[in-house]
Order: structure tokens, then C-alpha cells, then sequence
């Protein structure tokens, strides 16, 4: 085709081609085309042919590539756009319009793989579906894949492992399922694996299995969540780290901006059509909550993991029946039908800034009382069951709260105190009773029954005579007499060490299995903490419990410490946003749950309820009982409770520490007039 010098030869189309991309393409040395020519055609003869398609029709360089009689004249045409062309064109597929290398012929047009199956797709001649043809029946019809995968005559005893499968491949010793076919003697050169299904990477040329090729990975060089590229598993590669030239990766067609092999959609971008198709509504707008809510989707740390969410059948009705009202507020999302895809939309919702934060236990034990209040026939009960519930029992929990989110423990001893007077007005109604008629034999003989609510419903009656819906009644109130379970020192100290110590456990689960061995801390308490009680004086930890905080000894200040620098929940990547939560939950800006964080401590051996009562029981037997609730957060009743029950006693440490306080102002009289300061 050329001579020796490299030039075309006389009457080599060549010289025509040379000719024709120096008026098209005046920045590409006629050295560079040839090169190209040669990438794209490796014998003389496939790239004569490549440049008289080209010079016969010019316009196959500017667009019209789709209709290239030679697959040849596409790889030219890449090439020189590798090369830094700008007039030349690579021709998107005819049919679908996407940026996708073309392959076969389809009516003299060159289509892209899917859309050549589309062409090509014929109507099975079993199931009737338009698919593409996988094997002919015995009187010609075509049949899809699906069907000759079920068809009996693909299915034959495995040599192998003897299983009558379907066939994958033939071997020397007969048929073989796809579990037992042979794979490749190479190895992933990412994960190590000698998997069935590996390729030849195009960005190390080097062999990847399927698995990896899925990955999407924390890069070890920036930090950024990326596919996973190159490198190794222990230190993974984003595109960008494993080849930063920006000729080498192709962009996103739609943001141009992701460095990936093609010009396909990235998982963001698809991420974000597929949000905006299920949030838009017939009308063709979407609410601007929802509208808040993509954008910080479409933000995620694992695109990828939010796209398989997006797959799954109640999440998609879920978010449509969402997308479906005009504004999206609680009482909009209190009207759909409760369910967990539900609850984790609202903390997504609430997390993004498109909705106010508010308590939903507490909104859930209001809804609750007022069906038990709706279920009173009686009118009087009903009213004395409405005040007693909501004036006395919710008002008396807001107060306590002061703005913080209720315990699950708080709204269980509300629930128990109503569903126990609702269960006596029951009982008052199925005898023909009345709370002003009611007798002090009926209620002794309500209290002298087997019934769960017994101590409950006496509070109830103490409350009834106080407000005059009852009179001449009397209850007894239930004292606590102190710790039911045993008290194991030596179990204690045994837990607490293994935690210090012990690096395999989690560091969220020996913080919170250590506060509650060495400072008696409930489950309530250690999952409200936040990263405003952890302080830092003078190269020392301390974590306010209560009004006076504690410091923290070592090891525990350090595992502290890095518990507040880097808090992440496993399994929290849907929604990723700031959170000061010491324990962060699974939902976003949510803290881990009082029954969550026990499961995990019973995992490890610990349990919750008498480790904090034999902690206590030590504490406050060593402690005063002022020091002890300032310290540790509790009630200074019950810190004088623990302390009779431990026979701790401090009624002379007041006189002890004053006659101490004396004696050091004495001291130190004595030192100033021993050795006088100098005077100003």
C-alpha cells in the first residue's frame, strides 16, 4: 500500500484519503492518518478498501458512519477521534441515538448490540413473545432463550455431578452444567478469584472477574466512592487514580463529567432520571420536598446501592403513592399505609431538609391514645379515660421531655399506665358500673386479680379520686424494693476488661458495653449521647453524663475519643448527611435504637440490666448520693434509693468534708504568716 519512505504508493487510494483529511482535518499530520488507517486494518488490502469507502462517500467521517459498508472504516473513525479530530464524528446508533460502538448491518445501517437484537427479534414460536432467536423447533419456528433453556432437549445429566441440568458445555468426558463448566486457568488480578466468568479489563488489560467489575469502592488515593477500576481490593482504584490522562477515559453522556470506559449513562446520572421519572406526577411536576429529597440522593456515598433499592417492588409504590400529593407534608404521609419503606422514606425526608424533624414516638402514642379513647362506649368513662390519659399522663411526659425525643421505655410506661385503665373502666362497664358507683370491694377485688395491669390500674383510681370522678376509694401505691437480678462483681470486672482490651469487638459496642459497667449508664441514656458530651481539656477525655462531667481513664478516653471523630453506621450509605450522634442509627439522623444497641450487647455476652445494677449497687456504696446523680445523670431519690439498698452510709460526709475544708484554711493561715507574700 505505501513505500519505503512510508508515503502511499502511486495509485493507492491513500494518497485520496491524505488529501481528503487535509482540507477536513488541517491539525492532523498526513503521519498520524496512516497510523490510524494502520490501528484500524492490520493487512493492505483491508486498509485500501477502509480508504476508498472513505474517499467514495467523505461523508461518512462527519456522521454518516452508521452507514459504513466496512467495520473498518468505525475504527478508523475512533481512532482519529482518539487522535484530536474535531470535524470527524464518531456516529451515534441510528436507532436508539446513544453513544454505543455499532456492529452488524440492519437494512444498510449499522445498529448497536441492542438494537440489532431488537431488529432482528422475531415472534417465538412458543411463549409468543418478540424475542431475539436462540434455536429452531422441528418445523422452523423460531424459539427465544428462555424457552430452549426450559425445553427438555437442553437438559441432560451432568457429567460431573451427575444432576440432570441444563448444558453449558460440551467436555471430553460429555455435558457439563454451568456449575461445573471449566473455567479459565487465570485469576481475577483484583480479587484473586479463578471464577467462570473472567475478562480482559480494557483499562489494565488485565483479567477481571464479574464480581469485581460490579465493585463500587472507597478509592485508597482520594478518598471518593467510585467504581472499582484497578488497584487491589485492600487498596482499590478509582478511574481517575488508576490513569489520570483524561484522553484515556471517555465522559457521561449526560454529565460529562464521570471518567469511565464509554459513553454510557453513569450510576448518578441514572440514578437521577429514575428519581425524576417515580417523583413526577401525571402533570409533569413533582413536589418540591421530593425535588429536595433526589438531590440529596443523587449525592449519595453508593449510588449503586440506592439504584437496587429503587428495584425493589414496595419501595416503588411507596414513593409513587408519595409522588402523588401536591405538597408532601407528616399528615400527607400519616394518611398512607404504615409500613418500614415508609418510616425510612419520612427519616430520608426529614434528614434531606425537606421536612421538620419531629418526635414520631410521641406522635405515634398520641394517635395510639386516641383510639383507646374512642373505643370508651360509656361517656363518662371516656371522659375520665381522655383526661387521665392525655392531661395527665402525656402532659406529665412533655414536661419531662423539655424538647427531647421521647425513649421507647417512657412511651411503654405510658402505654401500660392507659391500657391498665382502660382495662379497669372495662371491667367497671361488663358489671354495670360506673367510676362514681364503684365501691372500694370492687376495686379490691379488680386489684386481687391475676391481671397484668394490677399496680397501673391503682394508680388510675388514685388519680380518679384526686380529680372527683370517684370517691371513698383507696389503692396502695408499689414502692421499688431494689435489684431482682443477682449482683456479679466478678462477672463485672471480668466484661469490663475484655472490652478494654479486647480490638476485635466494635468500638460503638465496648464504649457502650464500658458506660454501663463502670457508670451505670441505661440503654436510653447511651443512645442520646452526642458528640456535644464528649469534651476535651488539657489533653484530657471527659463525657458529661450528668451536671458535673467525669474523665475519662485510659483506654476508654481513647476509644471515645475516635468514636466521636468518625461515626458511621453500618448500612447507613442510603443517605449519608452530618449527624452528632454519638451511636448513629440505620436511618439517617437517627440514633441506634434502645432494643438495637441491647441485641448487640447480649451478642457479646453482656447483659444491660444487671450490669448497671451491680454498678450502681458499687457506686453507691463508695459514692454520696449528691455526687453520685451529679455525676452520673440519675435522680438524686433514686441515688439515695441505691445507696440504703448497697448500706452505704454518708450522713456525716457533709461534717467530714467541712472539718477537712477547715483544717486546710488553717494550714495554709499558718503557711502566709510563716512566710509573708511580698507587698505590691
Amino acid at each position: 500500500m505505501t513505500g519505503s519512505s512510508g508515503r502511499p504508493a502511486s495509485g493507492d487510494p491513500a494518497d485520496a484519503l491524505l488529501t481528503l483529511l487535509s482540507e477536513l482535518e488541517p491539525v492532523l499530520s498526513s503521519e498520524v492518518v496512516l497510523e490510524a488507517l494502520g490501528q484500524a486494518a492490520a493487512r493492505p488490502d483491508g486498509r485500501r478498501r477502509i480508504a476508498r469507502a472513505v474517499v467514495d462517500r467523505p461523508g461518512l467521517l462527519t456522521g454518516q458512519g452508521a452507514r459504513a459498508e466496512f467495520p473498518g472504516v468505525l475504527r478508523f473513525i475512533s481512532v482519529l477521534v482518539k487522535a484530536g479530530a474535531v470535524a470527524v464524528v464518531e456516529p451515534p446508533c441510528p436507532r436508539c441515538g446513544r453513544q454505543k460502538q455499532l456492529s452488524a448491518l440492519v437494512d444498510g445501517l449499522r445498529l448497536c448490540a441492542g438494537c440489532v437484537k431488537k431488529a432482528r427479534a422475531l415472534r417465538c414460536g412458543r411463549c409468543g413473545a418478540v424475542r431475539s432467536p436462540a434455536r429452531r423447533n422441528d418445523n422452523g419456528q423460531p424459539i427465544c432463550q428462555n424457552c430452549w433453556r426450559r425445553d427438555p432437549r437442553s437438559w441432560k445429566p451432568c457429567a460431573k455431578c451427575g444432576n440432570c441440568r441444563r448444558v453449558a458445555a460440551i467436555t471430553g468426558a460429555g455435558p457439563v452444567c454451568q456449575s461445573c463448566r471449566p473455567g479459565p486457568a487465570v485469576a481475577c488480578s483484583i480479587c484473586g478469584s479463578a471464577g467462570s466468568r473472567i475478562g480482559m479489563s480494557q483499562a489494565t488489560r488485565t483479567p477481571v472477574c464479574d464480581r469485581c467489575r460490579k465493585r463500587w469502592i472507597t478509592c485508597s488515593r482520594c478518598g471518593s466512592g467510585a467504581p472499582l477500576k484497578g488497584g487491589t481490593l485492600r487498596e482499590p482504584l478509582c478511574a481517575r487514580c488508576l490513569n489520570p490522562d483524561p484522553a484515556f477515559w471517555k465522559r457521561c453522556a449526560v454529565c460529562q463529567e464521570t471518567w469511565q470506559l464509554s459513553t454510557a449513562e453513569c450510576t448518578r446520572c441514572s440514578l437521577d432520571r429514575k428519581l425524576t421519572q417515580i417523583f413526577t406526577r401525571p402533570g409533569g411536576t413533582a413536589a418540591p420536598e421530593l425535588d429536595r429529597l433526589r438531590e440529596a440522593l443523587v449525592r449519595v456515598d453508593r449510588p449503586d446501592l440506592m439504584l437496587d433499592w429503587l428495584k425493589k417492588a414496595g419501595v416503588r409504590r411507596t414513593l409513587q403513592a408519595v409522588a402523588g400529593h401536591s405538597a408532601v407534608t407528616h399528615e400527607a404521609l400519616d394518611t398512607l399505609p404504615p409500613g418500614r419503606t415508609l418510616v425510612h422514606l419520612r427519616s430520608m425526608l426529614v434528614a434531606a431538609g425537606a421536612l421538620p424533624a419531629r418526635d414520631e414516638r410521641l406522635v405515634a402514642l398520641e394517635r395510639w391514645i386516641g383510639q383507646v379513647i374512642a373505643g370508651c362506649t360509656s361517656p363518662e368513662h371516656r371522659r375520665a379515660l381522655h383526661g387521665y390519659a392525655a392531661w395527665h399522663q402525656l402532659r406529665r411526659l412533655r414536661s419531662r421531655l423539655q424538647g427531647r425525643p421521647a425513649s421507647r421505655q417512657q412511651v411503654k410506661n405510658v402505654r401500660d399506665q392507659v391500657t391498665a385503665a382502660a382495662a379497669f373502666l372495662g371491667c367497671l362497664e361488663a358489671r354495670g358500673l360506673t367510676l362514681g358507683t364503684c365501691t372500694q370491694a370492687e376495686l379490691d377485688q379488680w386489684l386481687a386479680g391475676n391481671s397484668s395491669y394490677l399496680a397501673r390500674s391503682a394508680n388510675f383510681a388514685r388519680w380518679a379520686v384526686a380529680r372527683r370522678h370517684a370517691s371513698g376509694l383507696t389503692a396502695p401505691s408499689s414502692r421499688w424494693t431494689g435489684p431482682a437480678g443477682p449482683l456479679d462483681q466478678d462477672r463485672r470486672w471480668a466484661d469490663a476488661r475484655r472490652l478494654l482490651h479486647d480490638d476485635t469487638c466494635p468500638a460503638a459496642d465496648r464504649v457502650a458495653g464500658l458506660l454501663i459497667l463502670l457508670y451505670a449508664q441505661k440503654l436510653s441514656v447511651i443512645a442520646a449521647l452526642t458528640t456535644q458530651h464528649v469534651l476535651h481539656e488539657d489533653g484530657r477525655t471527659l463525657l458529661r453524663l450528668g451536671s458535673r462531667p467525669i474523665v475519662l481513664p485510659a483506654p476508654l478516653d481513647a476509644l471515645v475519643g475516635a468514636l466521636a471523630g468518625g461515626r458511621k453506621a453500618p448500612g447507613s450509605s442510603l443517605l449519608s448527611v452530618p449527624s452528632s450522634w454519638l451511636f448513629p442509627g440505620r436511618r439517617p439522623g437517627s440514633p441506634l435504637t434502645e432494643d438495637a444497641l441491647g441485641q448487640r450487647l447480649h451478642a457479646l455476652g453482656i447483659s444491660p440490666r444487671q450490669g448497671r445494677g451491680t454498678a450502681l449497687f458499687t457506686l453507691a456504696a463508695d459514692v454520696p448520693a449528691a455526687i453520685l446523680a451529679k455525676t452520673l445523670g440519675i435522680h438524686v431519690k433514686a441515688a439515695i434509693q441505691w445507696q440504703k439498698i448497697s448500706g452505704g452510709d454518708w450522713s456525716t460526709y457533709a461534717a467530714d468534708v467541712s472539718r477537712h475544708s477547715h483544717a486546710q484554711e488553717r494550714a495554709r493561715a499558718g503557711d502566709q504568716r510563716a512566710d509573708p507574700l511580698p507587698s505590691a
